[in-house]
């Protein structure tokens, strides 16, 4: 039993060290990529552009429901007379 315990252990113990190994690899490449320069000028033109686009579907969004409210409205007016 105990040797079984202590098989169980060194397993444990090799894949902490694995995940370990892992989770340090990847803390180090998200530390060099954060260190590496950003075009500050293409992300904010890009942000720009993505708003725009973003205001004018919303736009069309509240058309839509606000002509879907209406339509609903004249529907049950009709519907009682």
């Amino acid at each position: 039993m105990k040797n079984r315990l202590q098989a169980l252990r060194t397993i444990a113990n090799r894949k902490a060290a694995k995940v370990a190994a892992v989770v340090g690899t990847g803390v180090a490449m998200v530390s060099q990529s954060a260190m590496a320069a950003i075009d500050i000028e293409a992300a904010k033109t890009s942000l720009t552009a993505a708003q725009t686009s973003g205001e004018g579907f919303g736009g069309l969004v509240i058309g839509v429901v606000a002509a879907l409210c209406v339509v609903g409205v004249i529907i049950g007016l009709v519907r009682k007379i």
